[in-house]
């Protein structure tokens, strides 16, 4: 009878231990399924960006400005590596720019204005303007990024449309040239503005604890009007419009702000 009892009574022991095991294995399996991660953990990112450029022009405006070189600017919100949205800003800087049709009749043989002294005038001659566009595109992940380890690198492909303008600047002897001053300058400066579409395709490294960059290939085209009612280099009204296209590179840092994975637990609450 006493061994019935010892037997039922470590039979007892066994079965409550046996429950208490089980209960805790349940509850550990029970939270790992709340903490299983989401299919995309991948963060999102605010990028800024900054850097050189330089184009090749063709269409109507490279019959004054062959190439120019750039400022690339910008900032987008890009959503866990794939897609974004931003706009990028380009002002344009050149000093190439095609004197020939510029003076007209102002400038005899000896191709030189004279200014009020009879001497020959030091005329520099600039291209200004800059095209401003509001961009969206496609990110193609190449090394992904995680929530707990967000380096990343891709490639990026975008399109967009926007505004572009130019004119020349002319920098002087004021008061020495009246040729050019005033209206003048105005009359000659082939001032341009319209509609534009651009596309870029670039790769871009984001790296919170190093530096960030991206480089690509850009380009643009635009239906510009004349915004003066007379060329003076010419000597007649301007083309009412005109087709400006160009293709060039650029390169940069970028300012990367990750804002985390707002869907789901971080990789580095599911895999510690």
């Amino acid at each position: 009878m006493k061994m019935r009892k010892k037997i039922l009574l470590l039979l007892l022991l066994f079965l409550a231990k046996s429950f208490v095991i089980a209960r805790g294995n349940t509850h550990s399996l029970l939270k790992a399924r709340v903490q299983l991660p989401t299919s995309d953990p991948r963060p999102s990112w605010v990028s800024m960006h900054i850097g050189p450029g330089y184009q090749f022009n063709a269409g109507n405006w490279r019959a004054r400005y062959p190439s120019n070189a750039f400022l690339h600017a910008g900032a987008e919100y890009q959503h866990q590596e794939k897609w974004l949205l931003g706009f990028e800003y380009m002002p344009y800087f050149s000093g190439t720019v095609r004197k020939d049709s510029i003076y007209g009749a102002m400038v005899g043989p000896s191709n030189y204005l004279f200014d009020i002294n009879g001497n020959p005038a030091i005329i520099r001659t600039y291209l200004r303007g800059f095209n401003l566009s509001a961009m969206g595109g496609k990110i193609f992940p190449i090394r992904q990024s995680t929530s707990k380890n967000p380096r990343t690198l891709s490639f990026i492909a975008m399109g967009g449309m926007g505004f572009h303008e130019h004119y020349t600047k002319f920098e002087f002897d004021k008061g020495r040239l009246p040729q050019l001053e005033g209206v003048y300058e105005s009359g000659h400066d082939n001032y341009r503005r319209g509609f534009s579409l651009s596309q870029q395709f670039r790769l871009q490294y984001m790296n919170t604890e190093t530096l960030s960059f991206t480089f690509g290939i850009h380009l643009m085209e635009s239906f510009t009007r004349n915004m003066r009612g007379w060329d003076m280099g010419t000597n007649r009204i301007p083309d009412a419009s005109q087709f400006d296209f160009a293709i060039g590179l650029n390169g940069g840092l970028i300012i990367p702000i990750n804002i985390g994975n707002s869907n789901g637990v971080k990789d580095s609450d599911y895999l510690e």
